[in-house]
Parts: structure tokens; sequence; C-alpha cells
């Protein structure tokens, strides 16, 4: 979740960082002075601004002493970024980040290629789901419902085991496997790759990729946050649903959006709000996304902070629609995301479908480093307006479908077909595979 107040990018809340990169320079010192200045900056901005005065149980004080005592086999940036990101894990909650690509080993840098693949795990395999038209895979003939067997060489199931033998939290790893495996998919611009496949309906098994250069509209920098590649899509379904998938609760998708749904009433006879894998973003675009559905003021959460609250709301927009809403989430729905759908949700302005989301949702800021690193920290707890937790816990949906493993072979989107099904709509081939 990102909030901007009118002091312009002073204070920017986040939530989602796992898919927010910031601007890492390079030109900064490097010494034992910068390394102790940057420790010293995380530990005091933690222990200032986290919500709980007992910091949720954990002795943060020692927990300072004991890490601030290995600063001395601190070699350089890298290692720093272990020390600080290992630290920050001992509180147990998400949005205590340094950002940097080292503090994510198993993230996966993104090498600047596309093939226009999009891939969904489960623990049989990543299958293909959505092709862009035109891309390179899909001039190759690559399918939805086609399993990834293996991307130069390294096989998909070492390349998953190798993350689900990771000491991190369940949750954390379909994610980290997800975007790994999107990154090695997508592989450097001009730059062929090797893909291996299992055909679910025939077809070759070895497809040579020659990745395009990334050219997916990205969203403007906003303060020490990097630009994010964008993906929005907009179509009706059977002429009847109007449906939207984006990524990122981001400024430069808004007017899309907002004119999207205003012109959906009075035309379509429902509304579909795909944010699976969608990363969250700023506050302000779910309250205002929020307001096109909306008839009165509606509360969307609550953040308690170390002293005060702030309270989520939606108010209506002149032009909204009004017909009924369904909103599709998975393991890989983040942050705002996950507020703005809880939120419609327990207002029962919408009815949600797919999986448990993520689980990551506490209002955070950024505060750049003396080391040039960018520290994300949460200062707040959320809760939904009815009191309910969705850190650690996750979004429930109404419906849930689980990610079936012969359904994504056979090229089928249950989530959005159970969605299609209640808005009174049957689903047919044509409406699933993204392509």
């Amino acid at each position: 979740m990102l909030i901007i107040k009118p002091n312009p990018l002073k204070w920017v809340l986040l939530t989602g960082a796992w898919g927010l990169a910031a601007h890492l320079g390079l030109a900064f010192p490097n010494g034992k002075e910068t390394f102790e200045r940057s420790f010293d900056m995380v530990w005091n901005t933690v222990t200032e601004a986290f919500w709980d005065e007992n910091f949720n149980g954990v002795d943060w004080e020692r927990v300072g002493d004991r890490y601030k005592g290995e600063l001395g086999q601190v070699k350089d940036r890298k290692d720093l970024v272990v020390l600080l990101q290992s630290m920050l894990d001992e509180l147990g909650q998400s949005h205590f980040k340094i950002l940097n690509a080292s503090a994510e080993p198993l993230f996966g840098a993104s090498r600047g290629g596309y093939t226009g693949i999009s891939l969904k795990y489960t623990p049989h395999g990543a299958y293909v789901v959505r092709i862009e038209p035109g891309s390179v895979a899909h001039k190759e003939g690559i399918q939805v419902g086609w399993k990834l067997k293996s991307v130069n060489g390294k096989s998909t199931k070492r390349i998953i085991q190798s993350i689900l033998r990771a000491e991190i939290p369940e949750k954390r790893k379909l994610f980290l496997i997800q975007v790994n495996l999107g990154v090695r998919i997508n592989g450097s611009a001009g730059k062929q790759l090797r893909t291996d496949w299992y055909p679910s309906l025939g077809g070759k098994e070895k497809i040579y990729l020659t990745p395009a250069r990334d050219e997916r509209e990205r969203s403007e920098p906003i303060g020490f946050l990097s630009e994010q590649k964008l993906e929005y899509e907009e179509t009706y379904l059977r002429d009847r649903v109007l449906y939207l998938r984006f990524n990122y609760f981001m400024p430069a998708l808004m007017q899309k959006i907002r004119l999207a749904i205003e012109a959906a009433e009075g035309r379509a006879e429902g509304l579909i709000l795909d944010l699976r894998g969608n990363f969250g973003g700023l506050t302000i675009m779910g309250t205002g996304i929020a307001g096109l559905l909306i008839e009165e003021a509606t509360p969307l959460g609550k953040m308690t902070m170390r002293k005060g609250l702030v309270n989520y709301r939606g108010y209506p927009q002149e032009k909204r629609f009004t017909g009924p809403v369904a909103i599709l989430i998975d393991s890989c729905t983040i942050s705002t995301a996950e507020m703005f759908a809880a939120g419609l949700q327990e207002a029962g302005r919408a009815r949600l479908f797919g999986e448990v989301s993520q689980g990551d949702s506490l209002p955070s800021l950024l505060k750049k480093l003396p080391s040039g690193d960018v520290l994300q920290y949460a200062l707040g707890d959320f809760t939904t307006p009815k009191g309910n937790r969705i850190e650690k816990n996750g979004v429930i949906p109404d419906v849930l479908v689980d990610a079936d493993p012969e359904a994504l072979a056979a090229g089928l989107d249950l989530p959005l077909q159970s969605a299609m099904e209640w808005l009174g709509i049957m689903p047919s081939l044509e409406d699933d595979g993204g392509t």
C-alpha cells in the first residue's frame, strides 16, 4: 500500500514490497562507519515506529545488541544487507525489508527480456496460464495449459525444490517460486532460451525462444520507489461482463481503470476484477477504485499506529458501476490488493473467488540508508472493517477455488469460470487462456 501526503513524496506508505524494487545507486561509501550508521538508522527507526511498544513479544533491544556485535564481520554492502535483513526478520512481520536484490537471493533479478508467458505454480509444477497476443511465445506456438519442464537445462523441479527447502514462510515460498520462474522464462532480451515442455494437447517439447526487449508500460518513480512494469487487460466476456486485470495499484493505470468502469454502467451485466498476481501499490488507488463501485461512504479498513489510527474509506464517485462485482484473488495477491478486496467483501459489495491471498498487509514507509540501500518498515497494523487481521492470515475468498493441475493443463481458468457462473454467464473455452 502506498499513501502519499501533500508534502511531495516525503511520506510514502506502501505494501507489496516483494514486487517493488528501490532505486539503488552505487556511488555510496562502503566502510565501517557507513555500515554502523546504516545499522543504527534501521534499529532506531523500528524502535520509534513499531506500532506495538512490546514489539509483539520480541526483545528488540536484545536483538539489536546481538546483531550489532556481528557488524565487525561485515566486509561489504552485500554482507550488510544480509545482516540487516536477518535482524528485521526477527520481528516476524512483513514489510520490514532492505530493498536490494541481495536481500532476496531467491527472488531473481529481471534481465530485461519478455517472452509473453505467464506461469502459475502448483505443487504439481508450473503451467502456462496466459500468452500475450503477438508475443515471442505466441509466435512460437506455446499454448496455455503447457507445463514447463526446464529453462536452459535447469529443471523446473530443481528450481522449485531449492526454494521449498529455504527457511522462509510457506506462503512466501509460493510467491518466490512464481516470481523466480517468471524471471527465468522471460530471460534476457536477444539472448536465446532453450525451453522444454510437457505439452498438454500435443506440440513441440523443445522450443527455442529469443526474448524481445521488455517494453511493457512503466509506472513513474515515486520517491525511492523505482518504476514498475505494468500489466493491464480490459475486455468484455461474452459481450456481457467487463473483465479487468492489472498487476499494480499505480497512478499510471488509474485513468484506464476509471474510464472502463464508468463506461460499464448500463452496458455490462457484471464486473470481474482480476487481482491475481497483483503486488499492491498506492492506498489512494484502492480507495479511489472503490469509489467507482459504491453508493455511500464505505469503511475499507483501519491502520493502528503507536499513537493514533487512520480509517480508510471509499467515497462514491459521481459516475460509478452499480452492477454485481466479482474479484479474483490468489496466493500472489498482496497488500493494497488484499485490503481492497477484503474491504469490498466485508461491505457486501463484492464476492471473492480463488485462493487465500498472501497475507502481507501492513502500511509501511521507505527510507534511504547511508549505505545507499532502502529500508522499508511497517509503522502500523492493519485490520479490516470487521476487525480481521490480514497479515499472516490472508483474505479468504467466498468461493475457494484452489489451483487444479488437470484444469490448468486443459487451459481452464476455474476461478474465472466460477465468477462468471455467479454472474449468470455460462463460460466457454473462449473465455480462458489469455490469448
